[in-house]
């Protein structure tokens, strides 16, 4: 593992002109290979090797590194399409679990509906019951002449 400014200075170029590469084009092929430690970037031998290759200081480009770069390219492609075919599946299951819920709420709410209103109905029915039995009559209190003079009914 090296730094970024032991690689800059092997190649002849500034730290921040390999940071700006990193950073820029190369930042899916060397990404891999770079691990900060302390505050400080590292890249392993095969992340040295692109950088060199993309600043072509004295090495020539030959097939297998670019196919190296391809490959990682891939690698990288195919790993993120993983990821996010995990975290896809993750949502479905959320959304059945939460469905699941929100169908066993809407049971309940129908049986609360029909218990409230199998409610009203007795109510009414008692309600209708008082009205036909005549309990509806209200007899006036007698006042206190009308109760000293009646005739005892």
């Amino acid at each position: 593992m090296k730094t970024i400014r032991q690689i800059a200075n092997e190649i002849g170029v500034s730290k921040q002109a390999v940071y700006k590469r990193i950073r820029g084009s190369l930042h899916t092929v060397v990404a891999p290979y770079a691990h900060t430690v302390d505050g400080v970037v590292c890249v392993s031998e095969q992340g040295e090797e692109l950088i060199k290759q993309a600043f072509g200081k004295n090495i020539a480009y030959d097939g297998a590194h670019t196919e190296c770069i391809q490959n990682t390219e891939t690698d990288t492609v195919q790993s993120l399409i993983k990821m996010l075919k995990e975290e896809l599946e993750m949502k479905n299951e959320q959304i059945r679990g939460l469905s699941e819920r929100l169908a066993e709420s809407n049971i309940a709410l129908v049986t609360a509906q029909q218990s409230l209103q199998a409610a009203q109905m007795l109510h009414g029915g008692t309600m209708q019951k008082h009205l036909t039995d005549g309990s509806d009559k209200q007899d006036k209190p007698k006042g206190f002449l009308a109760r000293l003079f009646s005739s005892g009914e």
